[in-house]
C-alpha cells in the first residue's frame, strides 16, 4: 500500500505586517414594518463580533479585514470582508 505524502503550506515570502484583533461594537437596527408597543419598548441597537486583523486605524475609525490572500507571483496580499467601523461604536 502505498503512503501518502504530507504536503505542508510553504512559508509565504510576502511580509504580512497586521496584527490580529477581536472587537465588539454596536450598530443601528431597523424595522420597516409596523411595530406593537411592546416591541417598539424592545427595538435597541445591534451588538456586532468582528475577528480579523488591522489595515488602518486612527482616531476616528479602525479598518479591519476577515478574509487574506497572498499571491506570491505577484508579491502581494488581497484583502476581503473589509469593514471600517467608526470609534464611537466599539464598546
Amino acid at each position: 500500500m502505498a503512503r501518502k505524502r504530507s504536503t505542508k503550506p510553504k512559508k509565504s515570502k510576502v511580509e504580512f505586517p497586521y496584527r490580529e484583533v477581536s472587537l465588539t461594537w454596536i450598530d443601528a437596527n431597523s424595522d420597516t414594518g409596523w411595530l406593537t408597543l411592546d416591541q417598539m419598548k424592545k427595538h435597541s441597537v445591534a451588538t456586532c463580533y468582528t475577528q480579523g486583523w488591522v489595515f488602518e486605524e486612527n482616531d476616528n475609525f479602525i479598518k479591519i479585514f476577515g478574509t487574506y490572500s497572498i499571491d506570491e507571483e505577484e508579491g502581494v496580499i488581497e484583502f476581503g470582508e473589509v469593514i471600517a467601523i467608526p470609534k464611537g461604536w466599539i464598546v
